[in-house]
């Protein structure tokens, strides 16, 4: 069990005042150790836990950053060797966006040269950034449209080796293909002809992690997998938390939902 300061203060207060003599000493000595020890205990700590969470936040935007630059150069490297756009365009993120120092920049220079060095694999950094970010779902977001930026630095057109990289990129970052079209279409503006059409049931497809263009027979499986996966007794199986049961229970109605909505647009049974 843990004491604040004031209680600890107090506590002591109390004794010694009492010991004293002091009338109402004890009284008087918790009233006056409870403020000493607000003042030297607790916001003592406050500052500590403040500068504890500031350190965290620096370390985890450290590690955005590293993992941003080893995916830039895969990206950039794609359709051919680095070029001056691609450049200009990490300088400009380095300082407008990302705010970085001179010390800072020159860090982000050093890892992104020994990226660009580096044999590692595009899948092998993106999957290295999803541990790292799984729980935060809006910094997987931000890199997938920091890499789309990218991409769109040297031409208006998605080159077919960075499409191919982005594509692994949200597959392994459990983005849908709803979410990668939207982002993309934020980047690279499909032609006239072929700018798709909004549906209803987009958000359907979207839960069941499928598009319009996929086969009835490749929805089902899809269905089926994360029926399975998001069954509550099997969760429960599990032996998940009450609040992750709740959470399972939600979205297997969702699936359910999804599923039913587009089936009876195909003229399908279950």
């Amino acid at each position: 069990m843990a004491f604040n300061g004031k209680i600890i203060g107090g506590i002591i207060g109390m004794v010694l005042l009492d010991l004293m003599g002091v009338p109402l000493g004890a009284f008087f000595g918790f009233l006056l150790g409870s403020v000493i020890g607000h003042i030297f205990i607790d916001q003592s700590k406050a500052i500590e836990d403040t500068q504890s969470e500031q350190r965290a936040a620096q370390r985890r935007r450290g590690a955005f950053i590293y993992h941003l630059l080893c995916l830039c150069v895969r990206i950039a490297k794609a359709d051919g060797p680095v070029n001056r756009l691609e450049i200009q365009f990490m300088e400009q993120l380095m300082r407008q966006r990302l705010k970085l120092s001179e010390h800072g920049r020159r860090d982000a220079i050093r890892v992104w040269n020994n990226a660009k060095r580096a044999e590692t694999p595009f899948e092998a950094y993106a999957q290295a950034f999803y541990r790292d970010f799984a729980q935060e779902r809006h910094r997987i977001l931000d890199m997938l449209d920091l890499l789309f930026a990218l991409a769109a630095a040297d031409s208006t057109r998605l080159h077919p080796a960075e499409e191919e990289l982005l594509l692994r990129a949200a597959g392994l970052f459990h983005i849908s293909r709803l979410q990668f079209d939207r982002i993309k279409a934020r980047h690279f503006a499909p032609p006239a002809q072929q700018r798709p059409t909004w549906s209803a049931l987009d958000p359907y497809y979207a839960l069941l992690e499928v598009t319009s263009a996929d086969t009835t027979e490749t929805i089902k499986k899809k269905y089926r997998q994360l029926a399975l996966k998001w069954h509550p007794d099997r969760v429960q199986a599990r032996g998940a938390s009450s609040e992750v049961l709740r959470h399972a229970q939600e979205k297997f109605r969702q699936i359910n939902e999804a599923y039913e909505k587009i089936m009876e647009a195909r003229g399908q049974k279950r």
